[in-house]
This record gives C-alpha cells, structure tokens and sequence, in this order.
C-alpha cells in the first residue's frame, strides 16, 4: 500500500474524545445526560484509538532508526499512549457494570488532561508530516 492508513485513522479517535471531552465540561453546567454522550464517545475513540495505534506501530517501523524524525515519532507515540490512558479510567470510573453513569469531576478532569495530551501528540504528529514528510514522500525521512 502506497498511502499509510494510520492518518486515516486517527480522525475517529481525535474528534470522539474531543467531543467527550465538550459533553464533559457541558455536563458540568446542564443537567441533562450530556455526560452518557461523552461515555458512548469515550467507547468509540478508545477503540478506534487502539487501531489508529497499530496503524502507527507499522508505520513508526519504516521510519529509519537514523533519522530525527524517530526522536518525535517516538514522542508522538508515548503522548498518545499516555492520552489513550487518561480517556480510558475516564471512561473506567463512570461505569457501573456496563452502564454509563453522570461523570464525577475526577472523570472529567481525566478528559482534560487526556485531551491536552491528546492537542501535544497532534501538533508533534503534524511535525512529522509536514516538517519530515512522514507517510508523505516515498523516501524514508
């Protein structure tokens, strides 16, 4: 396959938790279940975040070992993984069995910071892209 399809991927988990993470802090201010919104949001993005995740374990293996672009591509990876953890007890603590409950303020504080993990780990996956064209040029950067 010519184009990578780890940028393809990565739109479902990126505006999933994005969204939860708005439901989240709407929650804070409504009394409707905005909250169970974000926990259906949390489900989808944690799991098409699991894909995009192995998409981008292929990829970061055909970066060459010799180029600057690992350091970052190795850093996008940790900060998504530490994100993907965040959404996840996030998602974890508003269960009750397997029915979503209203998050608690932990919950949503754990939305926050996953998505300020989740804007670090873009902007550096955006580095990639475009300042070593990373799945853009055929010759590996």
């Amino acid at each position: 396959m010519k184009h990578p399809i780890h940028p393809i991927l990565v739109h479902f988990p990126i505006a999933t938790w994005f969204l939860a993470t708005i439901a989240d802090v709407t929650s804070l201010f409504t009394n409707e279940q905005v909250g169970w919104v974000a926990g259906v949001l949390l489900v989808i993005g944690i799991t098409t975040a699991l894909l995009a995740m192995v998409t981008g374990l292929i990829e970061l293996g055909k970066i060459d070992q010799q180029s600057p672009a690992i350091k970052i591509a190795n850093q996008h990876m940790i900060l998504i993984m530490v994100s993907w953890s965040f959404y996840a007890v996030s998602l974890f603590m508003r269960l009750d069995g397997t029915r979503l409950e209203q998050p608690d303020l932990i919950a949503i504080a754990l939305s926050i910071v996953g998505l300020i993990f989740l804007c670090i780990a873009g902007w550096m996956g955006g580095k990639l892209v475009y300042e070593y064209g990373i799945g853009v040029h055929s010759d590996k950067s």
